[in-house]
């Protein structure tokens, strides 16, 4: 991205904040007002104003810049649920199960859309792309991957399990993976009443053997290029951690050389110096 896609996504960015920020003030304003007006308050509009300012508006004492840490209480900065006021708990649990299924029935209507059926078909020709690739791959499998944010892929590779993942353009891999003793509570889906169900299992973890970014050398943007990175940069992490460097012959490897030897010729760890 140029820096000035990056000005202009950031300017857009601030607008669209300011612009959310705006519509919730106006949003809450006439409600408070209101409820002033139902109290007979003389000026519900001028009180309403002042107790906006008084809970939400907290600036530093030396420079008077707007504070935004969350321990003071602050409007909305976005539409969502139109700003609070048609928020699930507002519903009556009829009126959540006609929104939970118009819902359901909006995204299957998309997925029969043209275009989710071209995201269908691009996905499904990427899976059966990875289904290839790794079908020709010997010791490295995959036996999940998925997600956007985060993106989580779980196999094994020349017998070490594996865990990948990337999140907002950082990634890391963990390798042999094992229980922890620790039992956390995930969620495992919600009913059409907005009843939550949740699983409880006991988490695993590896060890950290590489992490970066995703501007690293060979990340990839598709499964295949995402899969043939994980299962390189294992095993290369393998061969240097089983290799010896050759210290018993780097004096004849000098001596060919012509030079000292600064990398191994195996696995290219930069060796210490001597």
């Amino acid at each position: 991205m140029t820096d000035s896609a990056e000005i202009s996504g950031a300017v857009e960015y601030r607008q669209r904040i300011e612009r959310a920020r705006s519509g919730a003030r106006s949003r809450y304003r006439e409600h408070l007002a209101a409820v002033f007006d139902q109290h007979g308050v003389a000026e519900p509009g001028e009180l309403a104003d002042a107790t906006l300012d008084a809970l939400t508006v907290w600036r530093y004492i030396d420079s008077g810049e707007l504070c935004i840490c969350s321990c003071h209480p602050r409007l909305p900065e976005s539409d969502l649920h139109d700003y609070g006021f048609d928020c699930v708990c507002t519903r009556t649990p009829e009126a959540r199960r006609r929104a939970f299924n118009q819902w359901r029935n909006s995204i299957a209507e998309f997925w029969r859309s043209p275009e989710g059926q071209r995201i269908t078909a691009a996905e499904q020709a990427a899976d059966a792309e990875l289904a290839g690739w790794l079908a020709q791959q010997q010791g490295a499998s995959v036996h999940s991957h998925g997600g956007l944010a985060p993106e989580q892929w779980r196999g094994d590779v020349d017998g070490h399990s594996f865990y990948f993942r990337g999140r907002h353009d950082e990634w890391h891999i963990e390798l042999d993976l094992r229980p922890t003793g620790r039992f956390v509570r995930a969620m495992a889906g919600t009913d059409h009443d907005d009843t939550v169900h949740y699983q409880v299992h006991e988490s695993v973890e590896g060890d950290v053997i590489a992490s970066g970014t995703t501007d690293t050398e060979g990340y990839g943007t598709t499964p295949v290029e995402r899969a043939q990175f994980i299962v390189d940069t294992i095993r290369i992490h393998l061969v240097r951690r089983a290799c010896t460097h050759h210290r018993d012959h780097l004096a004849s490897i000098e001596a060919i050389l012509g030079t000292g030897a600064h990398w191994c010729p195996t696995c290219g760890t930069r060796l210490p110096a001597r």
